[in-house]
């Protein structure tokens, strides 16, 4: 009787091992049901590598009222903006409102105001991610609408185009058209909204390596947060360009030209390099190292960061720096960051100067205008055979 009950209690717990890495068949379809379709059209945009400037990506409905995030490069300069469900009784293709866009986190909230219908919604996880947690991604690569495809967190703290916006790197597939999509844990929350892929191949559109990058649910919730009930999402910031450094390349900076025009000695250490900056804040100067801010060590900029993140441009902050192999302490106010999504997303190529237009000339200028015109008149052009002229 004993040994019956111990190999029932394996099964049991061998059982729920293997459900609680994988996804419910229930829980896939509510997942699928909030998770939206988008068709959108921006010719100046360098996301959308479709010549014809369509392209497709991927959302999810956040609440009852009709709320949807998706990336803010789904939405850039968009002059057509579509979504469609993934529902059988509803074939519609919804026209969409803007709610709010934070270009520097990728993130965009839009509504359709005119589906009657209820809305099946998901939630935000409420734990934070580690590393080799499962994950799902769900949406539409390449326009193949409602994917999903499995993972795990390879990385929970990633920074990628600023260190005030931190993503989950995750080996789920995810490719073009997965943008704006949710990544979820096994109970179907929201731990991520997948962004963008790591591939250095020139080649377009680029491709999973296994290498994706995801909003992390903190970071994304609360400036969703913000964004629905109609408030920018604004960053404070020290106003600086920073260098990370470490004894590691310490020799090449101080072999640098601008670091040895200035005379500068720079610390065998840990700590944010301060590169010559526009608009320096008082007190500080080219050069310095920030080593510690509010009493807490400065070892990368993301020590910096994770402290500056949870203050308000207008606060004070006090920096350890080192300048010169003098410590010193610097009282800092927090600046507000600004970046627009035409920096971020414009596509960037040559800009076309226009001619000047002609001027006609005078007879003085151009003694051919007097000359008469010649007698021989001009044959009339043969009319062109359309199949040889496709031919050729």
């Amino acid at each position: 009787m004993i040994k019956k009950i111990f190999v029932l209690l394996v099964l049991l717990c061998t059982t729920f091992t293997l459900n609680a890495n994988s996804l419910s068949k229930e829980i896939v379809e509510k997942v699928k049901e909030a998770t939206v379709f988008i068709l959108m059209e921006s010719p100046n945009n360098e996301s959308v590598v479709n010549n014809n400037g369509r392209g497709t990506c991927s959302g999810f409905v956040i609440n009852d009222k009709g709320y949807i995030v998706t990336n803010y490069h789904c939405v850039h300069n968009a002059t057509q903006l579509k979504l469609a469900f993934y529902d059988l009784d509803d074939w519609n293709l919804y026209e969409v409102k803007i709610i709010g866009i934070d270009p520097l986190g990728d993130i965009a909230v839009i509504h359709i105001p005119k589906r009657k219908k209820a809305l099946p919604f998901l939630k935000w996880s409420e734990e934070e991610p580690w590393d080799g947690m499962d994950v799902f991604a769900v949406g539409h690569p390449f326009g193949m609408s409602w994917s999903i495809t499995k993972g795990v967190v390879s990385h929970s703290k990633r920074t990628f185009r600023s260190p005030y916006v931190r993503y989950l790197q995750s080996d789920a597939a995810i490719n073009s058209g997965n943008s704006g999509g949710p990544l979820v844990n096994t109970a179907g929350n929201v731990v991520g909204v997948n962004s963008m892929i790591i591939n250095p191949s020139r080649v377009q559109p680029k491709t999973n390596i296994g290498m994706g990058l995801a909003l992390r649910n903190d970071d994304a919730k609360e400036i969703v947060d913000n964004l629905v009930s109609g408030k920018e999402h604004i960053r404070p910031i020290v106003g600086v360009s920073l260098v990370d450094i470490n004894p590691l390349n310490r020799d090449a900076m101080t072999q640098m030209d601008d670091v040895k025009e200035a005379g500068i000695t720079i610390p065998n250490t840990f700590g944010s390099l301060i590169a010559p900056t526009e608009g320096m804040p008082e007190g500080l100067e080219k050069f310095d190292t920030i080593v510690g801010i509010d009493g807490e060590a400065v070892n990368r900029q993301d020590d910096l960061t994770d402290v500056i993140r949870n203050k308000k441009v207008g606060d004070t902050i006090n920096l350890l720096i080192i300048r010169d192999r003098v410590f010193k302490n610097v009282t800092v106010t927090l600046k507000k960051l600004k970046v627009t999504g035409s920096q971020l997303f414009d596509k960037k190529g040559n800009l076309q100067i226009p001619e000047a237009p002609k001027v006609p000339k005078t007879p003085e200028e151009d003694p051919k205008i007097n000359e008469k015109p010649n007698d021989e008149t001009q044959k009339p052009e043969e009319p062109k055979d359309p199949d040889n002229e496709a031919a050729k």
